[in-house]
């Protein structure tokens, strides 16, 4: 009987995968991390009502808080549809986590195939992608689950962009480009930026190479153009909404970090990448035997593999103190907040380098060389789960620490989610961010408590006023957020310095607060819906 390759191959990416999720979350009951699982929980929770409301109230202490405006949310998506099917916001994400471990075994083999021209080659380079330092650093100790999407996403952009760069032969390549950038964007838009400044060093690589014509510039630069043109016709849903938001009011942005301080000692670096320690931003034991391998081998490398191992060490380098980086503050770099987010970069070509040099001038036969293969992501599996007991006695003493489980769920994502209310809320409202952050309401002016109920795409507010007086809510207020006093709309103007403001209430009065999409941010939506759809028929029809 004939094994089917392809089943196998998909088994083991499937176990891989697996394995991978399990040695971190073997409780479905409770998760132990640090930085953002509170607030990609209550984004989970916010989006189940997206389609009734762009604001969610039950969510970020019942602030009315508008993230889903600023942070690009479809391709996490898929976690608020496990969240609908399981009503448990624990259970939803690991799963989630789970699926997307999966998804980038998938893409990293697909393209690694592609890009390596052999399936055990590709099937190596999607272990050692899955199983990278900083990517598990990202996932489970960052929770930073965004920047986790990216990098599945990096790798299907940076090989289209390769292809058109280098003139390789490819079907609809600005058109492939484009839809793999744009599902970039609504993953995590600084990854975004990242990606699209390595490609144009891509490009200056390719100017400044021997052979290269005019007419190759041309032809890069319509296709390049051409992808970024449907690129942002393709994410008008997120750009739009969020600048029409910006336009109607100034907006709090991300704080700005000292990027030299956030820098990584080249010491400390190599010694955290050697002890493969998962509570530090570091590129790990896999990342430094891609410095170290390549480096023993170098005159036995092809072009090729020289390119990629120079990008292994200098997306590596950039990380580091070596780079002025002070003298970078004030210029768009500053966006980048910490440089060891380059290491999202770093982790393909290291994970490339190491897969070329395993598969160069084999000696060995086919039996030999999958019991090699096995053996590597074994040794993998088995690093991996000896960092991990490691990383659960350091996690307990990190500032930041935090334990979600059925008895803290609902303060993490709720009244106790404070950490976040104050990026992407509008300035005016920050001089009273500590009434904001008590849910006081002001009567007169006076700050008082009052009750008050939550409907997820609505909050109401019960108010008794012997006479009449300006009130104003702990809530913010965005360009569609709508008012009614006993079930009648308030037609006046409702926004005073970024909160909810109402004049004229006396008696008992009910306050309902909602928000509802603009005329123009639905059409950005159908847009974008048109958009996939002429391309998504577009690719299908060419195949048949």
């Amino acid at each position: 009987m004939k094994i089917n390759k392809k089943v196998v191959i998909l088994s083991g990416l499937i176990i891989v995968s697996s394995i991978y999720s399990f040695i971190f979350f073997k409780n479905t009951q409770s998760i132990y991390t640090t930085g953002d699982l509170s607030f990609h929980l209550s984004r989970i929770k916010g989006l189940s009502t997206i389609f009734t409301s762009p604001i969610n109230y039950e969510t970020f202490n019942y602030t009315g808080y508008g993230v889903n405006y600023f942070y690009p949310f479809l391709t996490f998506f898929p976690a608020v549809m496990l969240y609908w099917m399981t009503k448990n916001l624990i259970v939803s994400y690991i799963i989630y986590v789970w699926l997307l471990n999966l998804c980038t075994t998938l893409v990293a083999y697909h393209y690694g195939e592609r890009f390596l021209k052999q399936k055990k080659a590709a099937f190596l380079f999607s272990c050692l992608y899955i199983f990278s330092a900083y990517r598990t650093v990202d996932i489970y100790y960052r929770s930073a689950i965004a920047e986790a999407i990216a990098i599945t996403l990096v790798i299907p952009v940076l090989f289209y962009a390769y292809q058109i760069i280098s003139g390789k032969e490819e079907k609809y390549p600005s058109v492939k480009l484009a839809l793999s950038m744009s599902l970039l964007v609504y993953s995590h838009v600084l990854s975004t930026l990242m990606s699209t400044a390595l490609i144009i060093i891509f490009i200056f690589i390719r100017l400044v190479s021997k052979g290269f014509k005019n007419a190759d510039f041309i032809a890069i630069f319509k296709k390049l153009f051409s992808a970024a043109g449907m690129t942002l016709v393709l994410t008008s849903a997120f750009w739009y909404p969020m600048f029409e938001q910006m336009l109607y009011q100034k907006i709090n942005k991300p704080s700005v970090t000292n990027l030299y301080a956030h820098a990584s000692n080249v010491f400390d670096s190599l010694t955290e990448a050697m002890n493969n320690d998962l509570t530090t931003y570091s590129m790990g034991l896999v990342g430094l035997l891609s410095l170290c391998i390549p480096l023993i081998l170098f005159k036995k490398l092809t072009n090729i593999e020289k390119k990629i191992y120079y990008g292994t060490c200098l997306t590596w380098l950039a990380t580091t103190s070596l780079v002025p980086w002070y003298l970078l503050q004030n210029t768009p770099a500053k966006l980048l907040q910490f440089p060891w987010r380059i290491l999202s970069l770093q982790i393909i070509f290291s994970s490339l380098i190491l897969t070329m040099i395993f598969f160069k001038n084999r000696r060995y036969n086919k039996t030999r060389e999958l019991f090699y293969l096995f053996m590597t992501v074994l040794l993998l599996i088995t690093l991996t789960v000896s960092s991990k007991k490691n990383f659960n006695q350091k996690i307990i003493s990190q500032p930041g620490h935090i334990v979600v489980n059925k008895e803290t769920v609902e303060a993490y994502t709720t009244k106790g989610m404070d950490y976040f209310l104050y990026d992407y809320s509008p300035i005016a409202s920050l001089e009273n961010k500590e009434h904001i952050i008590k849910h006081e309401a002001k009567i007169g002016s006076q700050w008082v408590n009052l009750p008050y109920k939550t409907t997820g795409s609505s909050i109401i507010y019960r108010v008794t006023n012997e006479k009449s007086q300006v009130i104003t809510l702990p809530v913010y207020a965005y360009l569609g957020t709508n008012v009614e006093i006993n079930h009648q709309p308030v037609k006046e103007q409702v926004n005073a310095n970024g909160l909810v403001q109402i004049s004229g209430v006396k008696g008992v009065a009910d306050i309902k607060v909602s928000t509802s999409y603009t005329v123009t941010t639905i059409i950005s939506y159908l847009v974008t819906l048109t958009a996939y759809l002429c391309l998504f028929f577009k690719i299908v029809f060419h195949k048949r």
